[in-house]
């Protein structure tokens, strides 16, 4: 995921002299995950991809994004309660707090949901769940901020949450 970081902060970089200010980003994002017992903690690197809407003539920004980050506990294939990255769905609510000619400063409320458990009866003829239903998942609250820097077409930025943090970058049109 570094090196997919690494190859879109160079290809963002090298249209940043394109005279477009749009006003839509599509970023990405990799990270630390929060510390916690390694029983119950998901081993993978969190990640975010997401869309934010930076108007020119408004100070108020939105987006949306999907992340892999936070532990899901999950008792389906016969498991039990074996630790996994969890998904989040978020969205971004937020305000313009700094702005140039060619450049702009935004910081971001992020409120969303993320899975915290998936779990049924075991089935005994190879289902995820017996008599092949759909298991039971349940959700928490997902929380946290976000700042950004855009330069023309680049945009750059942090992302916290309660269970990452996060380098963006992403490329505006």
């Amino acid at each position: 995921m570094k090196a997919f970081i690494g190859v879109a902060l160079l290809a963002a970089v090298s249209i940043a002299n394109a005279t477009t200010n749009g006003e839509n980003v599509i970023y990405v994002g990799s990270g630390a995950a929060e510390s916690g017992p390694i029983a119950t903690t998901s081993n993978k690197s969190p990640f975010t991809i997401g869309y934010l809407n930076l108007s020119n003539t408004r100070d108020f920004v939105w987006g949306l994004d999907v992340s892999g980050e936070g532990t899901k506990l999950d008792s389906t294939w016969g498991q039990t309660n074996v630790a996994k990255q969890a998904n989040s769905f978020n969205f971004l609510f937020g305000k313009n707090i700094g702005k140039t000619e060619n450049s702009r400063y935004d910081a971001s409320l992020i409120a969303g949901f993320r899975h915290k458990t998936s779990s049924c009866p075991s089935s005994y003829l190879g289902y995820q769940c017996y008599a092949n239903s759909e298991p039971k998942t349940t959700y928490a609250f997902n929380y946290g901020v976000a700042v950004t820097w855009s330069y023309k077409s680049v945009m750059l930025g942090v992302r916290a949450t309660g269970e990452s943090k996060q380098a963006l970058v992403g490329i505006r049109f």
